[in-house]
């Protein structure tokens, strides 16, 4: 409908949002371009598959090689071991978890984390009051594309989910590369895969062919309790409304980091299918009972089939960039 700003299947969605009295809150993306407000939330409810237990031991599993070690611990304590007193920038920190986290390694003199959300500051601000972290980390409300940055003023700049939102992403990419000191490092975690979530044929299709596959007691869609049974590509229009900046370059995340930087490393964990499949039922495969397992191991091996056999690749990865001396 409409080629693909409109989808048909984006029609329930404006139904539930109507009856949310929440499509109020999404016209100004539209009307004034505006993605802010989209993360004003400090909660998450219990829908996507980072909410499984299991699909994060994955993760671990196939970027670290095991599952109870992630991605960025593992860096820090293997390419970036040579490192002390660091001086770090995380772009997009959301609610200011990770800094603390950072802060308590002892490794780090300086972390600025940026974001345009002011709630969410605020928020990261009243979490830093009291940790004995004040000195080390900064909080800072402010836009990659425009916020001053310095030059060559940092160690280390760790973009997680990040740049994806980043919007021209040339630009938000040069900056982050000129803020970083010769031989420091990149380090990120992103979606990848189609733009504004433009999801392939091929993905479509093999994602339905797995929910035909569970039980419709696995298939129940979070508050609604609807049975999920296929998957839509959104059209333009729902993506801009829902948020204006989702996903708005991520097919052109890594084209761009290898042209800005010396170094590249990549390693992918999947989700073309993964994602899809759990979105909105996640919270069915919570449980570490043997029948929530057996069909989660189902639905691991159906996508690393798909992508060792290369019908798919990676649409996660992390990576760590390094700029040249």
């Amino acid at each position: 409908m409409f080629g693909d700003l409109l989808s048909i299947h984006d029609i329930p969605l404006f139904i539930d949002k109507l009856r949310q009295r929440r499509l109020g809150h999404l016209l100004p993306n539209l009307l004034r371009g505006r993605s802010i407000k989209s993360w004003n939330h400090l909660s998450y409810e219990t829908r996507n598959w980072w909410d499984i237990p299991a699909v994060m031991a994955r993760w671990n599993r196939m970027v670290t090689g095991d599952p109870g070690v992630e991605y960025l611990a593992h860096l820090l304590d293997t390419r970036l071991a040579h490192l002390d007193g660091i001086r770090a920038l995380t772009v997009g920190c959301g609610t200011g978890y990770r800094e603390l986290e950072l802060a308590a390694t002892g490794r780090f003199g300086r972390i600025d984390a940026i974001d345009r959300n002011a709630a969410r500051i605020a928020h990261a601000r009243k979490k830093l009051a009291g940790t004995g972290a004040e000195e080390t980390v900064r909080y800072l409300i402010g836009d990659v594309c425009r916020h001053p940055l310095g030059e060559e003023t940092y160690d280390l700049v760790i973009a997680e989910q990040s740049l994806h939102h980043f919007h021209p992403l040339d630009h938000a990419v040069r900056r982050l590369e000129q803020a970083i000191r010769p031989g420091g490092w990149l380090v990120f975690n992103e979606y990848v895969g189609p733009a504004r979530f433009a999801w392939t044929d091929s993905q479509i299709a093999a994602v339905d062919t797995l929910l035909a596959a569970l039980p419709e007691s696995y298939r129940r869609q979070w508050r609604s309790g609807r049975v999920k049974r296929r998957v839509h590509r959104p059209g333009r229009l729902a993506m801009i409304l829902w948020d204006r900046s989702e996903a708005v370059e991520s097919d052109r995340i890594l084209s761009l980091l290898r042209e800005a930087f010396a170094e590249v490393e990549t390693r992918g964990y999947g989700g073309t299918v993964l994602q899809l499949l759990f979105k909105d039922i996640a919270h069915n495969f919570r449980g570490d009972d043997a029948e929530t397992r057996r069909l989660l191991g189902v639905c691991f091996d159906f996508e690393d089939r798909l992508i060792a056999a290369g019908a798919l690749g990676h649409d996660f990865v992390t990576g760590l960039c390094r700029k040249a001396e």
